[in-house]
């Protein structure tokens, strides 16, 4: 009796660990199943989904709002439901200088996000983006509230930065020396306190951006050269755009920018002003074709 009585003790014990485990198993599956790497299972975070990915990896994240920084070490992509459906944000506590999204590997793709800071105090110096890679894809996204809201850093070079709203930030888009052969393109960047874009690089493309409603529209100084800027509409900015350089070009294949301030005229009706559109800056620049009317930008 006592022998049956200490196996029957033995075996609901075993039972019971057994099921525990498996009770354990199924809370961690349910609470998290918001972030997969496709093929490969369900993660409790972005970062940890990003730890366990591998080069060529796709992460997929499901509509919410996830309080977390993440640092992007592999060649995979980041795809969030929308940004109308999916946030990245840090908390409210969070040191000053913090970024948001870290893109460190070549490669990468993020997309499909609102990247946010949790405060409106623009002097807590949190950023949207920083990239120090290159060959990498930041699309389809809205960052706003930060105080950079993609920061290129020495270095990041053939990145692709398109089709995001970039808003209520303090920099827009910032560029610093090093941070060559990129493209702009397509973006509405809009009400920035200081500048919509600043660029310090060489060699880069902005062209059917929309640019409004930011203290400076556009800056080219320090170290920028041989970046070509056309096809943008400049509107309701305080200062359209700056040039502090000489080798800038801010029309290709003879179609320049719209300028909402522009007074010229079009006397053979060919869509291109007569006359030169003047930027501010040091470097006397301007634009030789500047467009009568803003080109057809599909954002």
């Amino acid at each position: 009796m006592k022998q049956w009585m200490t196996t029957f003790t033995i075996m609901v014990i075993l039972i019971t660990v057994n099921l525990s485990g498996c009770m354990e198993n199924q809370i961690n599956s349910n609470t998290n199943g918001d972030i997969v790497i496709e093929g490969k299972g369900n993660y409790a975070s972005i970062q940890s989904a990003v730890d366990h990915a591998v080069d060529g990896d796709t992460i997929l994240v499901k509509p919410g709002t996830y309080y977390e920084t993440v640092v992007i070490n592999k060649s995979i992509k980041l795809v969030g439901s929308g940004a109308e459906k999916t946030t990245i944000t840090c908390k409210n506590n969070t040191a000053s200088g913090t970024i948001i999204i870290k893109i460190i590997a070549n490669n990468t793709t993020v997309k499909g996000f609102k990247i946010v800071s949790p405060t409106n105090q623009l002097s807590t110096r949190i950023s949207g983006f920083m990239v120090v890679s290159s060959g990498n894809k930041i699309t389809n996204n809205t960052i706003t509230n930060c105080a950079y809201g993609i920061y290129m850093y020495r270095g990041a070079e053939n990145t692709n930065i398109s089709l995001n709203r970039i808003d209520n930030n303090q920099y827009g888009i910032y560029f610093l020396p090093g941070a060559d052969n990129n493209i702009i393109w397509r973006n509405n960047v809009s009400y920035n306190e200081d500048y919509g874009i600043r660029i310090k690089g060489k060699s880069n493309e902005v062209f059917e951006n929309i640019i409004s409603h930011n203290d400076v529209g556009m800056y080219m100084c320090c170290g920028s050269a041989y970046n070509n800027i056309y096809n943008n509409s400049f509107i309701k900015n305080n200062e359209n755009a700056k040039d502090d350089k000489l080798t800038n070009s801010w029309s290709k294949n003879g179609w320049g920018n719209y300028w909402d301030d522009y007074k010229g005229e079009d006397n053979n009706d060919d869509g291109i002003g007569d006359t030169p559109y003047l930027l501010g800056g040091r470097g006397s620049r301007k634009d030789n074709a500047p467009l009568m009317e803003p080109p057809n930008i599909n954002i």
